[in-house]
């Protein structure tokens, strides 16, 4: 009898250290000891899911550098809803040249998109980039001021919204955008590098379909 007593006492002992069968993407789980564990991450669950990212559009817990911070992650949010809607932009830019969508004129006929870039540096990139760079400084009192507690504005938010699509789908139309633009991110990356490709090694073609 002593000895079953014995072997209860250690399975219960041991039991109060499991950790639950599943975690989820959300606030931290209390155990039934008392002690706080983080929950593990939606996107990878051999990791744990930062506890600043919950509540913002497009969770999954995805942080694996450590890079955002409960200080940084609105800046950082505010980069990423920016590369990404440049992104989509550069993507459809990209193709839409390499279909024969270009600006007349006897210098651009013959230039595709991988070598427009060596083309247009020296006089129409420089013009854009002080454009881009125009724009930027105007910005970037609002985006300091919300990225240091100042005021309430939310990343990426300019209040543009010309067609009052955002009342009553703001969460739809903001994950569609962040998912759009991650997917373009990757897309714009790859629609370059298959260009690159012929070039170097030969395989694929340099303008669309790209293969």
């Amino acid at each position: 009898l002593e000895i079953a007593m014995s072997f209860l006492s250690l399975v219960a002992a041991s039991s109060a250290f499991s950790s639950p069968s599943v975690l989820t993407v959300g606030a931290p789980v209390r155990t039934p000891t008392g002690l706080t564990m983080m929950a593990k991450s939606e996107s990878l669950p051999f990791m744990e899911s930062p506890e600043h990212l919950e509540g913002m559009v497009g969770n999954v817990g995805f942080d694996p550098m450590g890079l955002s911070t409960p200080q940084n992650i609105k800046w950082m949010r505010e980069a990423e809803l920016k590369h990404g809607r440049m992104a989509m932009l550069a993507w459809t830019g990209y193709v839409a040249v390499d279909i024969g969508i270009k600006f007349p004129g006897e210098k651009y006929a013959a230039l595709t998109s991988f070598t427009a870039h060596a083309a247009t540096a020296k006089y129409e990139l420089f013009l854009l980039l002080l454009w881009v760079g125009t724009f930027e400084t105007i910005g970037f009192s609002q985006i300091y001021s919300m990225a240091t507690g100042d005021s309430d504005r939310q990343p990426g938010d300019f209040g543009f919204d010309p067609l009052n699509l955002l009342p009553g789908n703001e969460d739809q139309y903001k994950l569609a955008e962040l998912t759009h633009g991650r997917a373009a991110m990757l897309a714009f990356s790859a629609v370059v590098t298959q260009s690159a490709l012929p070039g170097a090694f030969g395989i694929g073609k340099e303008t669309f379909p790209y293969f």
